[in-house]
Parts: structure tokens; sequence; C-alpha cells
């Protein structure tokens, strides 16, 4: 897999008129990410049939959020964004370019994500068109496409999903608290710590229109990973507000668990550690185990 991203990456650069000479991984999982050094540029390539579009929207975005002073990674301008490439299924490769963020090598906080998805959230409503929330369908077409899955794990997978699906449907509107923009994957490893004491927010593939409350789950999922339990009230407190007695709530983070599985499935045939990841998080789903310790995995 590797081998065959960074042959994409170097296409994608040479196509974009930027040198990939000692071009290096940074990450390989649901999106590879690698740094052409020369020009300081991050590239990010992601697959799937929602890559072009979720590729063409995070770059919109992030463009629009730095017009309006929101401290978010910054697309490079003086290219067309997306590259994309073909793939062996007749869809696409798609691949964005990124000024490097130089960063201070501290843990990332979580009153930095707070103060950030507080600013985000206070936003108007972008001037061009997002997609609602459908949190669930990159699962659903990861389960259906795996040769990898067993039959009983894929059913459970889908039938859970349908479940799932139902009720955040019987939850929508106030329920489900505020919608607006919201970022879609608000991960703590997503704030950049920059070295001039900025907090910046990368990786915005998820952009939508959601439950504000769903750029929260994130930190609440943390002890999952072996973060500790205080993280979800220190975000809450620099956030401002608590929506965790919404009873949409639980249906979010049980989607956001859920969903955490779809990356593992699409890499397992050609990754063991994702395979041995996604075999962990499915069996635990499946025995409603939370005291299993996941791992982040590329």
């Amino acid at each position: 897999m590797l081998v065959t991203v960074t042959a994409l990456v170097r296409q994608a650069a040479l196509r974009a008129g930027l040198s990939a000479e000692g071009l290096r991984p940074l990450r390989v999982h649901s999106n590879a990410v690698f740094l052409l050094p020369q020009q300081r540029v991050v590239v990010r390539v992601g697959g799937g049939g929602d890559a072009p579009g979720r590729a063409r929207r995070a770059v919109a975005c992030t463009r629009w959020l730095v017009g309006v002073g929101f401290p978010a990674v910054e697309p490079v301008s003086g290219v067309q964004q997306p590259v994309l490439l073909p793939d062996e299924a007749g869809g696409f490769w798609a691949a964005t370019f990124w000024h490097q963020v130089d960063v201070e090598d501290r843990p990332q906080a979580a009153t930095d994500l707070g103060e950030l998805l507080r600013r985000l959230h206070d936003l108007p409503t972008p001037p061009f068109d997002l997609p609602l929330f459908r949190p669930l369908d990159r699962l659903v077409a990861a389960a259906q496409a795996s040769t990898w899955l067993s039959e009983p794990d894929r059913a459970w997978l889908l039938a859970r999903a349908a479940q799932l699906q139902a009720r955040l449907d019987s939850v929508t509107g106030s329920a489900a608290g505020r919608a607006g923009l919201v970022h879609g994957d608000a991960q703590l490893g997503n704030v950049l710590s920059a070295v001039d004491g900025r907090a910046v927010l990368g990786d915005w593939d998820g952009v939508a229109i959601a439950p504000l409350s769903w750029d929260l789950v994130p930190t609440a999922m943390e002890p999952r990973f072996g973060g500790r339990p205080g993280l979800l009230d220190e975000l809450l407190t620099a956030y401002g507000a608590d929506p965790t007695d919404h009873p949409g709530w639980p249906v979010l983070c049980d989607i956001y668990e859920l969903r955490s599985v779809a990356a593992h499935i699409r890499r397992a045939p050609d990754s063991p550690p994702h395979a041995v990841e996604a075999a962990v998080r499915i069996a635990s789903l499946r025995a409603d185990d939370r005291s299993v310790r996941w791992q982040e995995v590329g």
C-alpha cells in the first residue's frame, strides 16, 4: 500500500508543479499524508467514491475559514485542487496540498480544541453548499465492499448501522442539539500546536452541516484509546456548553464508535496492523465491551 500511495503522491506533485524530492510519509491511515520538504508542503491523498467531493469541500472550506480569520490549515494557492488520479476500481484518488505548520513537540490540549470548536460553531453558514450529516455512509460502504470481513461480522455491522441511523433519525431536531458547520472529525490529534503559540485545526475532509455536538464526541471517546477521562470536562469548560444531557448524545457516541472501524476495514486486506485492530474493535463492539482499549494505527 505504502509503495502504491508514494507513487501516487509523486505523480500528483508532478501534476501540481511541485518537487517530490525527499518525499516522506507522515501517516498512512484513512488518508495518506506525506511531506514535500523542499516546498514545506503537506500532501493528503484519499480514495473511495466520495474522495473528490470530500477533497473539494476541504479546500473550499479552509480557504473560506482562513479568509474569515479562523486558524485552520491553509491550502496551497496557485495549485488547482484537488489533483485527481484514476484508481483501479474506475474511481479516483484525490490529492490536496497544504502549507506545513511548524509545531511544538507538546501534547494537544483539550482546552485548545474546545476554544477552536466554540469559534468554529459561532461562525455563519459558509457561502457554499455542504453535505448534510450522514455519518455512517462510509462505514456501510466499507462493510459492503470488503473482501476481508467475515459474513457474520458484515451482517452485524450493517444491521447495527441501520439501527443507529434509525435512532439518529428519531432524535433529529432539538433533541440532537443545534445544527451548523462542523469539522466532522474533531479529534485532539487534529489540533496542531504551532510554534507561534496558536492552536491550528487540520484535517477538514469531514466538514458538513450537522448537530454541533458531533464535534465534541471524539474527545468523549478518548478513554477508548487510553486517554484521561477528564479530557471531556476540560473540553466542555473551554467550549462553554455541555450537550451531554441531550437525548441525542448517546446516539452520537454510539455512531462515532461504530464508524471508527471503517478505515481499518478498508486497510485490513493489505495492512496486518489494521486487520488486527479492525478485529479487536468489531469484537468489542459486538460484545458491547467498553473496557477493551483500542489502538491508533498508521
